[in-house]
């Protein structure tokens, strides 16, 4: 109880420090090139449901609203599609030796290009709308986590397997009751680094067009000069990367009970 009190107290003063360094940089600036945090957390809160600088210039009466719905959705479909079928393909190259020599190769070679690069490429298969968005990042988890799951497998203890295959298991009870297991903490690892990095990415394709979302708000922002609006954007952006962090992170604490942790 004492450690966690403190560690509040620190975290707090920490906070306390950057919002001091903020708004004495922004007097020293001016509000011009960067609001100060008074006029932020202001803002923070009255553009949630109405903004007249959005709604003039095209981006609906709702405020910030509808555009963090819009992202929050993409971002999730997106990330949790390429998780699911990214873990799926790693399994089943962890389990056939054939199928993981035969792609393991060009999955490497294409994982190591930027996501952010492939962007001009899917805007002109799919144009500006949500199924780019959906196949950038779907793509990107897809990658990271077919690899991280190779790497969980690969680092299971060969004496577990030799243990459960002195026992008479077989192949199928081996990769069931002792590899799934055991590559579950390592998975959750990457999983998080994943969906953490989807919230960037999604921002950064709904700046190359896109009728709703974080960043069509950023876009509308820069052609009003509005610099409230985009660290307003930013500080959304980080709640809802930390919301969907710790979260995430209760669940798999909870599914993963089992493993010893340091408290």
């Amino acid at each position: 109880m004492k450690k966690s009190g403190e560690a509040w107290t620190i975290a707090i003063l920490g906070l306390l420090c950057f919002i001091t360094i903020w708004e004495l940089v922004a007097r020293w600036l001016g509000p011009t090139k960067l609001p100060s945090p008074l006029t932020v957390f202001s803002g923070f809160v009255s553009t949630f449901n109405y903004s007249l600088r959005i709604s003039i210039q095209g981006g609906g009466e709702g405020g910030f609203k509808p555009h963090i719905f819009y992202t929050v959705q993409r971002t999730l479909t997106g990330s949790f599609a390429g998780i699911a079928i990214g873990i799926g393909v790693g399994l089943a190259m962890g389990w056939s030796r054939r199928l993981r020599m035969a792609i393991e190769l060009p999955l490497e070679a294409i994982r190591t290009i930027p996501p952010l690069v492939l962007i001009p490429f899917f805007l002109m298969w799919f144009g500006r709308g949500p199924r780019a968005q959906f196949s950038i990042l779907a793509l990107y988890c897809f990658f990271m986590l077919t690899i991280n799951t190779l790497e969980a497998i690969n680092n299971v203890r060969p004496s577990r397997l030799n243990f459960a295959l002195t026992l008479g298991a077989s192949r199928g009870q081996v990769f069931r009751t002792v590899v799934l297991p055991s590559i579950v903490p390592e998975l959750t690892g990457g999983i998080r680094v994943a969906i953490g990095t989807s919230w960037g990415i999604q921002v950064v394709a709904e700046l190359m067009g896109t009728p709703w979302g974080i960043g069509k708000v950023f876009e509308l922002s820069r052609a009003l000069q509005a610099l409230d609006l985009i660290i307003i954007g930013i500080m959304w952006i980080t709640i809802l990367a930390v919301i969907t962090d710790l979260t995430f992170l209760s669940l798999a604490k909870y599914i993963t009970r089992w493993v010893p942790r340091v408290s």
